[in-house]
C-alpha cells in the first residue's frame, strides 16, 4: 500500500480513485501492471460480501469498489511468479490480497445465497476511471432536518476527473459506474 494512502469509511469509490491516482502516477507501476477499478453491484443494488469490516460475517452493500493490479508480464502466472492483487480498504483479508484468495474469501461461490445477493462486476481501466469519474456525494445525503450525510464526508473536496469536468459532469457515480443495467 503506498505511503499516504487516504481512507474514509463508506466512500470506497473515492478511496479507490485516490489509490488509482497514486498507482497511475508511478511509471514503475504503469510499466509492470495493468490497473483496474472494479465496481461490484447488481440490478437490485444488494450484493453480499464476506469478510468486510462493517459487519461480523456477511455485509450487504448497495455497491462496493476495489482496485485490481494485474501483471503485464507474459506467460502463465504460475510460470512467472506474477499474480493479480486486489486492494479493498474495507476487507478483513490482507491488504492487498492475491486475487484468488480475495474472491474465495469475499464472494458466495457455493450458490447458497439467494440470487438477489449475487454480484455483478464492472471492470474499468484506471485511466478511464480517473478521467471520467465525478461524484458530488449526493448518494450519501439523507434529509432529516437540513442535509445530513450517512457517514462523515472526506476532508477533501468532491472528486471529478478532468474529462468529466470538461464535459460539465458533476455526478456520474451511479449512472456511469454502479448501475448494472
Amino acid at each position: 500500500l503506498p505511503d499516504g494512502s487516504s481512507y474514509t469509511r463508506c466512500y470506497c469509490e473515492e478511496n479507490i480513485f485516490l489509490l488509482a491516482r497514486v498507482f497511475h502516477a508511478r511509471d514503475a507501476v504503469r510499466d509492470a501492471w495493468d490497473v483496474f477499478v472494479v465496481f461490484i453491484s447488481n440490478h437490485a443494488k444488494s450484493v453480499a460480501l464476506w469478510n468486510q469490516k462493517a459487519g461480523e460475517n456477511l455485509v450487504v452493500w448497495d455497491y462496493h469498489v476495489v482496485l485490481c493490479l494485474r501483471p503485464k508480464s507474459p506467460g502463465e502466472p504460475s510460470l512467472t511468479g506474477a499474480q493479480s492483487w486486489i486492494y479493498d480498504f474495507d476487507t478483513r483479508l490482507p491488504l492487498p490480497s492475491p486475487c484468488p484468495e480475495y474472491i474465495s474469501g469475499t464472494f458466495d461461490l457455493t450458490g447458497g445465497l439467494p440470487s438477489r445477493y449475487h454480484s455483478l462486476f464492472r471492470v474499468v481501466p484506471a485511466s478511464v476511471y480517473l478521467d471520467n469519474f465525478a461524484s458530488d456525494r449526493s448518494h450519501m445525503v439523507r434529509t432529516v432536518i437540513g442535509i445530513q450525510y450517512n457517514a462523515p464526508v472526506p476532508l477533501y473536496p468532491p472528486l471529478c476527473g478532468p474529462g468529466a469536468r470538461e464535459r460539465g459532469i458533476e455526478n456520474n457515480l451511479m449512472s456511469a459506474f454502479v448501475d448494472m443495467a
